[in-house]
């Protein structure tokens, strides 16, 4: 009885793989969050939710005398948000620490990649000042995901500008 049981339930199984296969598994993060910094002032920013929205925050000029800042709030469908997931996910683990770099220039941008799944968020820092190989590496996809989302963002008005004194 107990083995007819289990035979029973095998194809509920299958069904159930077949499902998650077929891309009903939740997403791999529910948000991916980019911030770039120069000197302790903010360069940009955006924010993408599993749901499709998007927060982008941009700066026109120098952040050290009077610039502006574009934002933008708009959605992006379920294929453009998995394009980006699919990049953090395949991010380096460990974590790639700027602390172990060997080669650094002082003067370059740094931020953080937020990545947050259920109620934990993981703040990966990142300088972009790190020379070492396999760091440069890292950033290239740092800079793909900013690259991808800031396509996005182009294709959007601007919601509001924000004029900030240098």
């Amino acid at each position: 009885m107990y083995r007819a049981f289990l035979l029973a339930l095998l194809p509920l199984t299958a069904c159930a793989a077949a499902g998650v296969e077929a891309g009903t598994a939740a997403p791999a993060y529910e948000a991916i969050a980019f911030d770039i910094n120069s000197w302790g002032r903010p360069i940009g920013s955006w924010e993408v939710h599993a749901d499709g929205t998007v927060r982008h925050h941009k700066s026109e000029g120098s952040v050290f005398a009077a610039h502006r800042i574009e934002h933008r709030d708009f959605t992006v469908d379920s294929a453009a948000y998995a394009r980006l997931a699919a990049i953090a996910a395949a991010l380096p683990h460990p974590r790639l620490r700027r602390d172990d770099c060997k080669e650094r220039a002082m003067d370059l941008p740094y931020g953080n990649l937020r990545l947050t799944r259920g109620a934990s968020e993981e703040a990966v820092a990142f300088d972009v000042g790190c020379r070492d190989a396999r760091y440069q590496a890292f950033v290239g996809q740092l800079q793909a995901m900013d690259d991808l989302v800031g396509e996005w963002a182009e294709q959007h008005p601007v919601d509001r500008f924000e004029d900030v004194g240098g």
